[in-house]
């Protein structure tokens, strides 16, 4: 079930989620990166949250999103391990398209770490392509235009 981010309920698995799925790529571009829940609290409270959880109402993955002036930026989006490939990703990016259009938005983007190719294979199956590197973080910015 998709629902939105209830903080006390939520912020601690997302923390988890964050450290152990995306907080090894982007260290290895900046080694010294340290994050703690307030840090991520913050950057949460500035996106919109959906979480999807599991039977039992465990949150076991989350996109966060920010609208843009004609498009969404999607700055973070991870899935347990244990519920990776069982759609969970392409309901949270479903979510993510519906939050795009009800804003009026022509395109979503996001940007993905050099290294990590399951994300990127997950995101063009998703429609999205990539349209800009930046080597100084290794990272792709990757775009979905919205019919």
């Amino acid at each position: 079930m998709l629902r939105k981010r209830i903080q006390k309920k939520d912020d601690g698995i997302i923390f988890e989620l964050v450290d152990k799925l995306l907080l090894p790529y982007a260290r290895q571009t900046m080694p010294e990166l340290r994050l703690n829940l307030p840090i991520i609290r913050k950057r949460l409270n500035d996106c919109t949250t959906y979480v999807d959880t599991a039977a039992g109402g465990q949150t076991v993955g989350f996109v966060s999103l920010k609208p843009e002036k004609d498009s969404v930026f999607i700055d973070m989006l991870a899935v347990d391990p244990k519920y990776q490939g069982k759609g969970v990703g392409s309901r949270l990016m479903r979510q993510a398209e519906r939050v795009a259009a009800l804003h009026g938005c022509s395109q979503i983007h996001l940007w993905v770490d050099d290294v990590n190719g399951q994300a990127q294979r997950f995101y063009m199956r998703h429609g999205f392509e990539p349209v800009q590197y930046d080597p100084r973080l290794r990272c792709y910015l990757m775009s979905k235009r919205l019919r």
